[in-house]
């Protein structure tokens, strides 16, 4: 894991803006590894002695790098403030989406926020007015009770 300098951060935040609108600055640090996976990480991190601790995992999972764009995680959609590329759904489409299904809808390709109401569901990429489902198999729900 490489810790991000502030212009590789800046590039991050040129990419959320240009994707989502957003120019919420967020109050972490960035790591990336090496399969391009972006994890958010307190700034205090670096005054700590990692050579005491026993480390498991490092960091938030906030998203991945790839070739045409930006594609968040569930937190990552959750931490920023988007303003455009956001699908609001409805709630019959709210279920088939967290069951991880994926949605005939009317938009340009590109990735997008996915939203039910004033919640932030994740992110997905719409391709040929299809909202692909990019929840993981592990995090998708097998039923939905009211």
């Amino acid at each position: 894991m490489k810790i991000l300098n502030t212009r590789e951060m800046k590039q991050i935040y040129k990419v959320l803006e240009e994707q989502f609108g957003n120019k919420k600055v967020l109050e972490f640090g960035f790591l990336e590894n090496n399969k391009d996976k972006l994890y958010l990480i307190s700034k205090e991190y670096a005054q700590i002695d990692e050579k005491t601790l026993r480390i498991n995992n490092l960091g938030l999972y906030f998203g991945k790098r790839e070739i045409d764009g930006l594609r968040l995680s569930i937190e990552g959609s959750q931490l920023i403030e988007p303003t455009k590329n956001i699908i609001q759904l409805n709630k019959e489409q709210m279920e088939l989406w967290v069951k991880g299904e994926d949605i005939s809808i009317e938009h340009p390709t590109s990735y997008v926020i996915v939203k039910y109401e004033n919640d932030s569901l994740g992110c997905g990429k719409v391709i040929n007015n299809n909202l692909r489902n990019m929840v993981s198999k592990e995090r998708r729900l097998k039923s939905l009770q009211e």
